[in-house]
């Protein structure tokens, strides 16, 4: 039998894991000497009223000793694991999960798969994982389908402020200075290696706005699977972008809420749609 693991960043709650049958790793954040398991011991709630009084939270991965005692029981009743991480650009915990694999002596029952992305791309790669190990599939075939899938996924986040970019160590101080003096509204991206970069620059949210919708009309010519919308603590302003997305795209809109890990570095008001395309999109471009 095939195990799925996945980390907190995916959005989905205990509950959530639960119901689908898959195993969490919850990542962490810190509050000054108080260290929280994401999803665990601090939900996105209060986490996002918190971020908006001021707290500064920092986040951090997972760590070898956690992997080792999650997979350690799995791996003696005799499973296998695919274990989908957050990506690896940004975080250390696909290589955790490595060294974890290595320290079992279990590399040749423990795939440990980059998504490259985080939220609802992870997700989607986690149930698609779940239900192919349900129908039988071996691990290299299931590697190989996230593997494709990641490829046809693409998102967008857009952000109020350089404010929790640098809070969370993502900016440099003069950076973040130069973006607030004029008022810099940057639409990211992760890109092909995951990394967690600059696509374009914008002076206001309104025109932010309509960019992101250039940007779903570009992922939509190349079909449409399924779609997402990755909110914090903005439900009113997600539900009205995910309304429209929905009237282009038809397709339902998943709403994914940002997971208090990165929401550490993107602050409570992102909003970043995303879709799974039929057809794997050239390589993007991306503002420097």
């Amino acid at each position: 039998m095939i195990k799925v693991v996945m980390d907190s960043t995916s959005g989905m709650t205990v509950e959530d894991f639960e119901k689908a049958g898959m195993v969490m790793v919850p990542l962490y954040i810190r509050e000054g000497e108080t260290l929280y398991r994401d999803g665990v011991d601090i939900k996105p709630a209060e986490f996002y009223r918190k971020e908006r009084e001021g707290v500064i939270f920092e986040s951090a991965q997972t760590n070898p000793d956690d992997l080792v005692r999650i997979f350690r029981p799995i791996v003696e009743a005799g499973d296998e694991i695919v274990c989908v991480m957050i990506s690896g650009a940004i975080s250390g915990s696909v290589n955790a999960g490595r060294v974890a694999a290595q320290t079992l002596e279990a590399e040749d029952r423990i795939s440990i798969v980059d998504s490259r992305q985080s939220g609802y791309c992870q997700l989607t790669m986690g149930r698609l994982a779940k239900s192919m190990a349900d129908e039988g599939k071996s691990r290299a075939q299931i590697v190989e389908a996230l593997t494709e899938l990641r490829d046809r996924t693409w998102v967008y986040f857009i952000m109020e402020s350089l404010h929790w970019l640098y809070k969370g160590g993502r900016l440099t101080g003069a950076q973040a200075l130069i973006g607030t003096i004029i008022q810099l509204k940057p639409i990211v991206w992760f890109d092909d290696l995951g990394r967690m970069v600059t696509h374009d620059k914008i002076r206001t949210i309104k025109a932010g706005k309509e960019r992101l919708k250039e940007l779903v009309l570009e992922m939509a010519s190349y079909g449409v699977v399924s779609a997402g919308l990755h909110w914090a603590d903005n439900w009113d302003e997600a539900k009205e972008f995910g309304d429209w997305m929905e009237s282009v795209l038809h397709v339902p809109v998943e709403y994914n809420r940002v997971s208090c890990v990165v929401g550490c570095h993107v602050g409570p008001t992102v909003l970043g749609p995303v879709v799974v395309m039929k057809e794997k999109p050239k390589a993007k471009n991306r503002v420097d």
